[in-house]
């Protein structure tokens, strides 16, 4: 058993003040300053500078939440790891309802997110940037957001699509110079009050990161999103589709890009086949069967605990958009409670102590099978 932190935030101002304010929090922290300024070998001033184009261009506010940030810990803006790692290894369950087959006649989004315990932030932050959408979601590297919701019902989660893509050396380079999809959730959840708003911000965004991500509104509309290498391809359903569930793990899943990375690994076809047939033809499915698929131990569930392999559950969630509502469990325990955040309500900035399960994973769990 391992004990980890876990943490609520609440931040408000402008994107300088809400930086400047991590800035301080996290400079009285060493190991979490250490790694927010550790910085990307080769991330230099020109990489620096196309880096604050693309985000003021795509996430604007940003580089003057990272200007604050850096200035709150006093170091160069330079040093802030974030830059490194958002221009441009989480493996991820998510699932889309549409109120046709939800017992309560309402859209849920339910996710699990499968990491290492070492590099996860284990916060779930809410925040009101004068000028844009409050949101709830849990963070990546602070500024980036992994979930989430907003004041208008726009709720966005994500899994890895195929290998994952990022700056250090054990990802897969990418194709192309884009951002990573921490940045583009968040930019999402301050911009957009809808799935077709949504969609529109996306047309023109470089992303970089190979992703399968789930964005729903609380009219009960909601796109299956995917990208590998630089392409793209959707699905849309809506409260009148034939259809009333999406889902997604991590290998492609719509025919335009399945071409591309055909194989997938083994226990993201078991996630996959699990889901299917645990909801497929269902009717009436409650919150609590879906916590209790993200609870379920793997191969016969959703969660895993194999945090040293960056394959364990460091959290679930059902979030609810109508209700603007999100329940969230730490560490893919029971033990740890589900709790219940508003976005109307305030969000306490809060410390409280969950447990981890350390797990090493059975054999062939990570192989290459070919996918139908």
């Amino acid at each position: 058993m391992f004990k980890i932190q876990t943490r609520t935030v609440e931040l408000e101002g402008t994107n300088y003040e809400i930086g400047y304010q991590l800035g301080k929090l996290i400079t009285e922290i060493p190991p979490l300053k250490a790694l927010h300024t550790a910085g990307i070998e080769g991330f230099g001033e020109s990489q620096i500078k196309e880096a604050k184009t693309l985000f003021d261009h795509f996430c604007p506010g940003l580089t003057e939440e990272l200007q604050g940030f850096a200035d709150g810990l006093g170091v160069r803006v330079q040093q802030v790891f974030f830059y490194g790692m958002t221009y441009l290894i989480p493996r991820c369950s998510h699932i889309a309802l549409m109120p046709g087959i939800t017992s309560e006649g309402k859209p849920l989004l339910a996710r699990n997110y499968e990491f290492s315990h070492e590099a996860e932030d284990f916060c779930l932050i809410k925040t009101a940037i004068k000028g844009k959408y409050t949101h709830i979601g849990t963070s990546v590297l602070n500024f980036g957001r992994d979930d989430g919701f907003n004041e208008h019902g726009l709720a966005v989660t994500m899994s890895s699509c195929g290998f994952p893509i990022g700056a250090l050396p054990y990802m897969r380079a990418p194709k192309l110079k884009g951002l990573q999809f921490w940045a583009v959730i968040r930019a999402l959840l301050e911009n957009c009050k809808n799935v077709a708003e949504a969609l529109s911000y996306l047309k023109e965004m470089p992303i970089a990161y190979n992703l399968n991500m789930i964005i729903m509104d609380k009219e009960a509309n909601a796109v299956l999103f995917e990208t590998l290498d630089g392409r793209s391809a959707l699905k849309e359903i809506g409260p009148d589709s034939p259809e009333q569930m999406l889902y997604a793990t991590n290998h492609a899943v719509l025919s335009e890009l399945k071409s591309i990375e055909p194989k997938a690994m083994t226990h993201s076809a078991i996630r996959y086949q699990y889901i299917k047939e645990e909801l497929t033809n269902k009717k009436n499915i409650t919150k609590e069967k879906l916590k209790e698929m993200l609870l379920s131990k793997y191969p016969d569930g959703l969660c895993c605990h194999y945090y040293e392999e960056f394959f364990g559950t460091t959290k679930s969630m059902v979030i609810s958009p109508a209700d603007g509502t999100i329940d969230i469990c730490w560490g893919g325990r029971k033990e740890n409670g589900w709790h219940t955040y508003f976005i109307t309500k305030p969000l306490y900035n809060e410390t409280q102590t969950a447990e981890l399960n350390l797990e090493r994973a059975m054999p062939g769990t990570y192989d290459w099978q070919p996918m139908d």
